[in-house]
């Protein structure tokens, strides 16, 4: 199953994945520093709970691009097909 097609099934089922997943395209679009634009984003960036971070990761939406003991940072798996998919599903 593609990136698209996971995100559009997931999204239809909860809801709460697609506007995670808008603030992870926006900060992705527009960082707000170098830091982020290099290592990814945080948990609060997108306002989104671990535990939905960890089932988007899971299902190979998101990556972890570095970790720490204190930090765990992220990125979109494919920026291109998260936008399509969620400009078709009218959230972008």
């Amino acid at each position: 199953m593609s990136v698209y097609e996971k995100i559009v099934k997931l999204v239809r089922e909860k809801p709460i994945y697609g506007e995670i997943l808008k603030r992870a395209v926006e900060i992705e679009k527009n960082p707000p520093n170098d830091f982020i634009k290099k290592y990814g984003w945080e948990w609060h960036h997108v306002q989104a709970m671990p535990p939905h971070l960890v089932k988007l990761v899971s299902e190979g939406i998101i990556i972890i691009t570095y970790k720490s003991r204190n930090y765990t940072h992220y990125k979109l798996a494919d920026l291109e097909e998260t936008e399509r998919a969620l400009k078709d599903l009218g959230i972008l």
